[in-house]
């Protein structure tokens, strides 16, 4: 679940046969999918980069769906993903989050599923973007592919649906308070996991930053964010958000919730 105030790569092994996209056809694009059964986007990208070759582009297709596990994870991608982790990754400069979906709580402890997350996280971190299709297709930092295709490939290991399921960055400002419900051990510095993660911004840090801390534990239990300053503080219903922040010298200027 994302709450917020705020609201592809080039083929590896195929020859190019022209510098600009040629029109795909609709009547080989949808015969591609009727004989693989990939992605509509992976069969536009090989027929893009083969002229329409259907030969060509199957061939790439088939070999591509086995090194990647393409197939696997189109039979997997309709199952619940109701299991996952939300990981947040603090940097010198920004504060980033992730909310990251499987299917069991053993694939979200498990070190390829933890390694995917911490990619997500530095891809989104480095990018700065707040944006899933946008992320989606942006290179992870180790070896360039898309993040998306990072996705796939674990899919296919694993043997579990996995879906990104939110993303969040904001530049780190002395005002920015984060906070994690059910946290989970890391050992990646700068990483923290949860199973429900808040940002906030706020203008300052007031010199006690518990009440910060008090409102992002509010945001992470409320079910209704619509006009958070007005709202009775979970903690104490006999003060709202507004006046706690009044009463602190601060202002919020921006939050973002992410859940499994």
């Amino acid at each position: 679940a994302v709450v917020s105030t705020q609201s592809t790569g080039m083929l590896p092994s195929i020859r190019r046969l022209s510098s600009s996209a040629p029109a795909v056809s609709k009547k080989v694009l949808q015969s591609l999918r009727s004989e693989t059964g990939l992605p509509f986007i992976k069969i536009k990208e090989a027929l893009q980069a083969t002229n329409n070759n259907a030969e060509e582009a199957k061939e790439w297709l088939l070999a591509q769906a086995a090194q990647h596990n393409w197939t696997k994870a189109e039979k997997l991608k309709e199952r619940t993903t109701s299991q996952g982790l939300v990981g947040i990754y603090t940097t010198p400069h920004r504060v980033s989050m992730v909310s990251l979906l499987c299917e069991t709580d053993f694939v979200c402890r498990n070190s390829k599923f933890l390694n995917l997350l911490h990619q997500s996280l530095e891809t989104v971190s480095e990018h700065g973007v707040s944006s899933v299709e946008h992320a989606l297709a942006l290179p992870v930092s180790t070896d360039r592919e898309p993040l998306g295709e990072a996705i796939i490939s674990t899919v296919g290991s694993l043997g579990e649906n996995i879906k990104l399921s939110g993303v969040y960055s904001t530049p780190k400002t002395p005002g920015t308070g984060t906070y994690l419900h059910r946290r989970v051990e890391s050992d990646i510095a700068g990483l923290e996991l949860g199973t429900i993660g808040v940002v906030v911004s706020c203008d300052v840090m007031p010199a006690d930053p518990r009440p910060v801390n008090q409102i992002s534990q509010h945001i992470a239990g409320s079910s209704d964010l619509n006009n958070l300053t007005a709202q009775p503080l979970l903690q104490d219903e006999s003060v709202t958000v507004g006046q706690l922040c009044e009463a602190h010298g601060f202002r919020v200027l921006d939050f973002c919730k992410l859940s499994v």
